[in-house]
């Protein structure tokens, strides 16, 4: 990408006048941002956004991550052979986040924590621009991350990160794509564009929209391994493919009032990613229960398949807005144990249109 790019003049609301926004060249630099959350994704994104900003913090709970980042310029847990830009610090995350002069606060930790964490920081995030990369619908509220925060903030300054996007390849600097959903205020627009601009970007005015994305993509995922484990050639796999990207698009048409939304990286490049490629945690999650390797049923609220947790979220909207999600059911159905992979994909071929 090209890093001097120019985007339009703009206007930095007052709100954020005191935020340390400053322009270097043709870029508007951030001076300072703070990461709340130092696993793979808040470090992997740390490590972007590092190139684009003065001073980077990342906020976490384990001290030793801590000690590592700032001793070694290292997160010596999840990417030891990682040496981090020196602009990154970190910080132990306490009662109260020292996120004072920041700009911008990325949040950046497991679906089910975030109401807890952000609840946590109170006034702390009331005044800077607040971008989630976490993903997931929370129960029963069905709630995205996004609203969550809106509601134990009252912060209006919100935006979305979701796309095709591997930790650990974001870490190490490759290519990627991804939609910032940022409702239609130019200044957020143009801020998110300088803070992510190591990315290929496109956006979208309907951030619920976005974040549903990042949902819908997870339980498609789940199902397109579980549809793996039972019909294994080429063919077979690309239907059910397309069968689901069919499907989350009937979805979408329903609840997103952004026609294009099923072009952009959030919808047809995450659903690709994480339906097709083995490191997904989800897709794997799919083959394991097909496999008879995890055993149903499997909807438990831990944090390793953010899917797992979400489809009888989906399934409920589906349901207020009149849609039918065979697929999404097929998923829901194996995950709570009410049928097997085996007899739910033969079902599915023999209701196919």
């Amino acid at each position: 990408m090209d890093g001097n790019r120019r985007y339009p003049r703009f206007k930095v609301c007052r709100k954020h006048c005191r935020c340390s926004l400053r322009r270097t060249g043709a870029i508007l630099m951030i001076s300072k941002v703070g990461v709340i959350g130092a696993g793979s994704m808040g470090t992997a994104v740390a490590q972007s956004i590092s190139r684009r900003a003065g001073e980077v913090f990342i906020f976490g709970r384990k001290k030793e991550i801590v000690d590592s980042i700032n001793t070694d310029n290292r997160n010596a847990n999840y990417f030891p052979g990682l040496r981090l830009n020196p602009n990154i610090r970190a910080r132990l995350m306490g009662d109260r986040l020292d996120v004072a002069g920041c700009a911008a606060v990325v949040i950046a930790v497991p679906s089910s924590e975030v109401r807890s964490v952000v609840k946590a920081a109170g006034d702390d995030l009331s005044d800077q621009i607040l971008v989630t990369v976490s993903k997931g619908l929370e129960y029963p509220s069905l709630k995205t991350m996004s609203e969550i925060i809106r509601d134990e903030t009252g912060n209006p300054d919100m935006a979305c990160f979701s796309g095709p996007t591997f930790a650990d390849e974001i870490a190490y600097g490759h290519i990627a794509g991804a939609t910032i959903g940022a409702g239609d205020d130019p200044s957020l627009r143009a801020t998110m564009s300088d803070l992510f601009g190591e990315f290929i970007l496109d956006f979208s005015d309907d951030l619920r929209a976005v974040e549903l994305c990042g949902v819908l993509k997870n339980v498609y995922a789940i199902g397109t391994g579980m549809w793996d484990s039972v019909y294994s050639n080429h063919n077979e796999h690309y239907t059910f493919l397309n069968m689901c990207y069919k499907e989350m698009c009937t979805f979408l048409k329903a609840i997103s009032h952004d026609k294009d939304i099923f072009t952009k990286f959030c919808c047809f490049g995450d659903f690709n990613l994480t339906a097709n490629v083995d490191k997904s945690r989800n897709r794997t999650l799919g083959l394991m229960v097909g496999k008879k390797i995890v055993k149903t049923p499997y909807l438990e609220s831990g944090v390793t398949f953010e899917g797992s947790r979400s489809v009888k979220g989906i399934i409920e909207l589906a349901d207020t807005h009149d849609i039918d999600l065979p697929i999404a059911r097929f998923v829901y159905d194996v995950l709570s144990g009410n049928n097997n992979v085996r007899a739910s994909v033969d079902t599915l071929v023999r209701k196919a249109p």
